[in-house]
């Protein structure tokens, strides 16, 4: 660990200000939208319309309201039913019947468990376990994605609507809700396109088409929407290159799903193993990186034939986050039981191997707690998500239980990647932190470097590097 880069390196804390108030960022982030995303929900659910007085009650029998339950919310929902004080009332023999059956679903359930310990219920605090988003079940941000042709930003907050905002406004310009997105857990605009965006919740992807025709106010509904094979939820999503591909994983699921969102075709990339968590597609569309709810990841061949490579991380846990450099030869991740930020290296469509013939994974910097004031502020720990600037030059790292951002420099070079710890950012107050970042586009090569940050107040920072 001696010879890693650490956080210790970094200047004093104390010594920064928030760059979101230095008057050299001022003239560059004066037109980017202020977003609080809390005040948002506020008068979202204060304009909310209850019409229940205006219906008129019914009464449907027994059996005909199980089997609307049935249609309306599938299996799970009308035995819940079946099982109900009202339904008892009315139908005694029927709730024994829905007993009976959940007994039994109850002991294949547990059977299955032990043979597969990975097949659990995919629940929203199960999800919340390997998003990259911190505190993702109760976030106000749950994630964030620029365009990366025009300047859109698309927050997905914890009300299920996807808001996008564009440059000199306050407020989303669209709004995209359905009632079939729920729970979001990822999106991403589509390459080589302005306009099309996807998003990943419970319910499957929801495609939208975003355009001028689009009015606050006005009831919209996804261009199309495609469920996964099994009914689960999409955890994770990325698009490859050209756009003509989406990958998906789902924390149920063994396989990776490839779709074809223009003709509608699937191919599942099966292994033995784990349920998918984490993707992370490499620039040039050479790799594919797939993470797991376990300590297995892979990393996927798209040139021959969807081959694959396997490697796992210490003993136990999963890899919580990964990244890959801009120009697609180095991948760094970080596992959730050690802070230590580890680095795969491509060249050529061949990775490198050690003496041993084995894949060279090596450390490159040590990410344990440590003070950085004489207040004994922490920063690092096991880290919640990376992220990498579009030009290589910084990688920004965040934590699952300390509240400031760690920034580190790279260097990289055709056969090399050094890296050095830089400075720290932090929130507005001490119990501030990020939930969620990511560095948008360069849409011209003069642009500059900006991080986006979600904090955990709801509000939307901006910093733009040197």
């Amino acid at each position: 660990m001696a010879g890693l880069s650490n956080l210790k390196q970094c200047p004093p804390f104390s010594a920064l200000s928030d760059p979101s108030f230095r008057p050299n960022y001022t003239t560059e982030l004066s037109s980017y939208p202020k977003i609080h995303l809390k005040s948002e929900l506020h008068n979202s659910s204060a304009q909310c319309f209850y019409g229940g007085q205006g219906f008129v009650p019914v009464n449907e029998g027994v059996l005909k309201r199980i089997i609307r339950t049935f249609f309306e919310g599938g299996f799970w929902e009308s035995l819940a039913e079946t099982r109900s004080q009202t339904t008892r009332e009315q139908a005694p023999w029927l709730g024994r019947t829905g007993d009976y059956i959940s007994q039994l679903l109850g002991i294949a359930t547990s059977l299955k468990l032990k043979v597969f310990p990975h097949a659990q219920d995919v629940s929203a605090d199960r999800i919340a376990e390997f998003v990259e988003t911190r505190d993702w079940s109760d976030s106000d941000v749950r994630f964030m994605a620029w365009n990366c042709h025009i300047f859109k930003l698309a927050v997905a907050g914890i009300d299920d609507v996807v808001r996008i905002y564009t440059k000199n406004t306050n407020a989303a310009t669209t709004v995209l809700k359905s009632a079939t997105q729920t729970q979001i857990t990822c999106m991403a605009w589509r390459p080589l396109s302005a306009t099309e965006i996807v998003i990943g919740c419970s319910q499957g992807l929801c495609f939208w088409v975003v355009d001028n025709t689009m009015i606050l106010g006005r009831t919209n509904a996804p261009s199309q929407i495609f469920k996964h094979p099994a009914k689960l939820p999409i955890t994770s999503l990325q698009w490859n290159k050209e756009g003509n591909l989406l990958a998906t994983a789902s924390i149920g699921d063994r396989s990776i799903i490839i779709w074809q969102p223009d003709s509608g075709r699937m191919e599942a990339l099966k292994r033995l193993g784990p349920p998918g968590s984490l993707l992370k597609w490499s620039p040039g569309n050479d790799w594919l990186f797939a993470g797991t709810v376990d300590r297995v990841f892979r990393v996927w061949n798209c040139h021959n034939h969807w081959s694959t490579e396997r490697w796992t991380v210490g003993n136990v846990g999963h890899v919580q986050s990964a990244c890959w450099s801009p120009c697609g030869r180095f991948l760094l991740f970080v596992s959730t039981t050690e802070p230590i930020l580890y680095r795969l290296q491509f060249v050529r469509q061949t990775m490198l191997k050690s003496a041993k013939d084995e894949k060279e994974v090596l450390p490159i910097a040590d990410l344990n707690a440590c003070s950085i004031d004489e207040n004994k502020s922490l920063i690092g720990g096991p880290v919640q998500q990376l992220a990498w600037d579009p030009r290589g030059n910084y990688l920004v790292i965040t934590f699952k239980s300390t509240n400031h951002i760690s920034i580190f420099r790279t260097f990289i070079t055709k056969y090399d990647l050094q890296i050095s710890a830089s400075f720290y950012l932090s929130g507005e107050t001490a119990s501030e932190y990020p939930s969620f970042v990511c560095f948008q586009p360069l849409y011209k090569d003069d642009d500059q470097t900006v991080l986006t940050i979600a904090w955990s107040s709801g509000r939307i920072q901006y910093y733009a590097f040197d």
